[in-house]
């Protein structure tokens, strides 16, 4: 099953940005969406055609004052196959990468 939480949070943001995160200031949620839900501007044409008719959306959110740190996490509502992860820094795409 796919899940991404705090901890992966935490280990992701040191390892590609060298930033320290708290894991107990990290918000987490998940969310059911449709593909047409997804935002065209955050989800490349290449993620979108990896992506079925509904995904499940893990995210986990850090404010560190200085930057809102956000990683999303979509993998396929039916089968839990982890399909790609967005990075956001304050509202901009910094890293995509496709996990199948």
């Amino acid at each position: 099953m796919c899940y991404f939480n705090a901890e992966n949070f935490s280990n992701f943001i040191s390892s590609q940005f060298g930033i320290y995160v708290d894991e107990e200031q990290v918000g987490e949620e998940s969310i059911l969406l449709y593909k047409e839900e997804l935002d065209e501007n955050l989800v490349s044409e290449e993620l979108l055609r990896i992506v079925p008719e509904m995904v499940l959306v893990h995210y986990c959110v850090y404010d560190n004052k200085e930057h809102e740190w956000l990683v999303c996490v979509a993998s396929d509502a039916n089968t839990n196959q982890p399909l790609f992860l967005i990075c956001l820094k304050s509202g901009v795409k910094h890293y995509e990468k496709i996990l199948i």
